[in-house]
């Protein structure tokens, strides 16, 4: 019975310490401002849009905005993608806007080039 209690209380341990260790690496990435690391992983918890392949990324921080720059594989379904990711058309440009109390966006993609421009504005 002692060992079962202590396999148990084992098992809760490294379940709790897992949950820990992802829920404070999530935390670590949403709070980035910058470009160096985990960039394409902040925009999307950020403004809830999936970003696709990409061929080549280009990203500029300027104080508490970053504007971010991709050219997108060739081999996406536009149409699919600006439906599921609530893009609307303005101009023969789909765009994402957005804002919550810590974050305003705005998300462009050209549908002739597969190039997305992304601002963000941390607050």
């Amino acid at each position: 019975m002692k060992k079962l209690i202590i396999i148990v209380l084992s098992i809760a341990i490294i379940v709790f310490i897992a949950y820990l260790s992802l829920f404070l690496l999530g935390k670590h990435i949403y709070n980035r401002s910058d470009c160096e690391r985990f960039n394409i992983d902040n925009i999307e918890m950020r403004t809830h849009v999936n970003i696709p392949s990409v061929v080549l990324q280009d990203c500029n921080c300027q104080g508490n905005i970053k504007i971010s720059n991709f050219k997108l594989t060739s081999d996406i379904d536009l149409e699919d993608y600006v439906k599921k990711n609530r893009f609307s058309k303005e101009n023969g440009i789909y765009v994402n806007r957005g804002e919550r109390e810590d974050t305003q966006w705005e998300i462009l993609l050209n549908p002739k080039n597969l190039e997305m421009n992304v601002r963000i504005e941390y607050k």
